[in-house]
């Protein structure tokens, strides 16, 4: 899920830099950990404007990667639900 967070968070920032920065990691560093922004060798992101933008694939990986996010986030408030049936 990291490589995933990774992109996301490249994408709401529209920046290499400026995700590195958010994320605590440095830009180089971030840029190998994700791939440079490629999904199964598919670029994610179009580097060649600025700010950068999201690729026909990088639409769909973000469309995937919001629809997982909000699955684990569904989960996550259903296990907080279960606990305090169980402590309430």
């Amino acid at each position: 899920f990291n490589s995933m967070n990774y992109v996301y968070e490249v994408y709401k920032e529209r920046s290499f830099s400026k995700a590195a920065a958010n994320l605590y990691i440095s830009q180089p560093s971030l840029s190998a950990r994700q791939e440079g922004g490629r999904a199964h060798s598919a670029p994610i992101f179009d580097r060649s404007v600025s700010p950068i933008q999201l690729t026909e694939c990088g639409r769909h990986y973000i469309k995937a990667v919001e629809e997982i996010m909000d699955t684990q986030s569904r989960f996550e408030n259903y296990l907080n639900d279960l606990n305090e049936l169980k402590t309430g």
